[in-house]
């Protein structure tokens, strides 16, 4: 039984079809959700995908896209790159229009940390500052600042009560030595949302950067940036955003990105990188500076086509986050009824598109991956992190596909 309604699913992909240029048609309408789904996403002609917290598998434009890319450069070379320059536009284009922030805010990176690591080594550090981050934290959001400590910078972590990250916890944290907080919006291992809004502004108040690792959210819940008042987010795109690895990127504001200096300065960080043997030129405006070399163009090709999916959904990222929102809360209903342990926190702003549950009492014998195990023999996918397996399904998932994970769940409970 769902807690809330969910958006149609018939409708968002409907919408779908605008970018198809009337390629198809359709039998009755009881068959247009799967015939629909089938065609973007093809992952669900063979298996129940609940991993997009691990990996986003691509739809079916996005890996269009990257053929007809591939097929270009093997025919043309570099005959055609003005089209896809406008590929790589269009993706800072919808990245901005995503976070509601301004395009030229956006730079392309290599992942998660190598957006962090821009900040770490950009800003003008004083032996005994300190970093507040949480113990739970991917290591993307960890490493970055612990390669500080070298230079007298400390990091202190925020400990894990009952699966969050409270917001007193972060706050208590802070002292008049402390120059920047960093958290995940989401953290992986539990799917608890933090208040990055509460932390923010308490931040702000105080002369405190703070920013976020967006991976577990971006793609899967709304985010504003400007709502949120982080100085900095970074994230990748190979999760919920349905993208290709190697493909990162990172949000700066106008505050921040007027302290960092850039430490990895390349031929693309200036204003006219093709003369060659100008070398005394000025930066690029904005955050484009940090694209630093020639990018890895056909994944960000990809990532425009992903983000061009995300847009043309009706209802936008509202309705992608009802409907995952929906699913979640139908799937730990059921994991509760069926006697799992769910160790996702379950309280008003706190769910995300993850859920994180442990082994059925009864069955003290299993652990976590033997659960994933079980489930990837009939062929539905989620994954095993430490304690507890964890599933994190989206939109185009369903409630019938929830069923099935439920079904095997309460014949291995036997």
């Amino acid at each position: 039984m769902l807690d809330t309604p969910m958006p149609p699913l018939d409708d968002m992909l409907q919408s779908l079809l605008l970018i198809e240029e009337g390629e198809h048609e359709f039998t009755s309408e009881e068959e247009n959700v799967r015939e629909l789904r089938q065609l973007f996403f093809p992952v669900t002609r063979s298996c129940v995908y609940l991993n997009h917290a691990a990996d986003g598998p691509l739809p079916r434009p996005t890996a269009r896209t990257m053929h007809t890319y591939s097929e270009d450069l093997s025919r043309f070379g570099s005959v055609n790159s003005g089209r896809w320059d406008m590929y790589e536009q269009g993706a800072h284009r919808r990245l901005a229009n995503m976070l509601n922030v301004r395009a030229d805010q956006i730079a392309m990176t290599a992942s998660t940390g190598d957006g962090f690591m821009h900040i770490a080594d950009g800003l003008n550090w004083r032996e005994g500052d300190t970093i507040v981050t949480a113990e739970c934290e991917f290591p993307s959001n960890v490493y970055p600042w612990l390669n500080l400590q070298q230079r007298g910078v400390e990091v202190h972590f925020v400990k894990m009560h009952e699966s969050r990250i409270r917001v007193e916890d972060v706050l208590a944290q802070i002292t008049e030595r402390t120059r920047l907080v960093s958290l995940s919006m989401v953290e992986f291992s539990t799917g608890f949302r933090n208040d990055i809004a509460a932390i923010a502004r308490h931040c702000h108040e105080r002369g405190i950067l703070c920013g976020i690792d967006a991976m577990q959210a971006l793609g899967a819940l709304e985010i504003d940036a400007q709502e949120l008042g982080v100085d900095f987010l970074a994230s990748a795109a190979h999760k919920w955003l349905l993208a290709p690895p190697t493909t990162g990127f990172l949000y700066l504001s106008d505050n921040l990105l007027a302290q960092l200096r850039l430490a990895r300065r390349g031929w693309f960080s200036v204003e006219t990188p093709f003369e060659f043997f100008k070398y005394d030129q000025p930066l690029k405006q904005g955050a484009a500076r940090f694209e630093h070399s020639s990018t890895n163009r056909v994944a960000i090709v990809a990532l425009d086509a992903s983000l061009g999916v995300f847009e043309s959904i009706d209802g936008g990222m509202q309705a992608v986050e009802g409907r995952i929102l929906g699913l979640i809360g139908y799937a730990i209903a059921g994991l509760e009824r069926l006697g799992y342990p769910v160790v996702s926190p379950q309280g008003a702003g706190e769910r995300s598109g993850i859920v994180c549950f442990q082994p059925h009492p009864d069955r003290q014998d299993l652990i976590p991956q033997h659960i994933v195990d079980e489930l990837a023999a009939r062929h539905i996918y989620a994954a095993a992190r430490a304690t507890v397996a964890r599933i994190s399904p989206h939109f185009y998932n369903t409630i019938e596909e929830i069923d099935a994970l439920l079904n095997v769940l309460e014949a291995i409970k036997q």
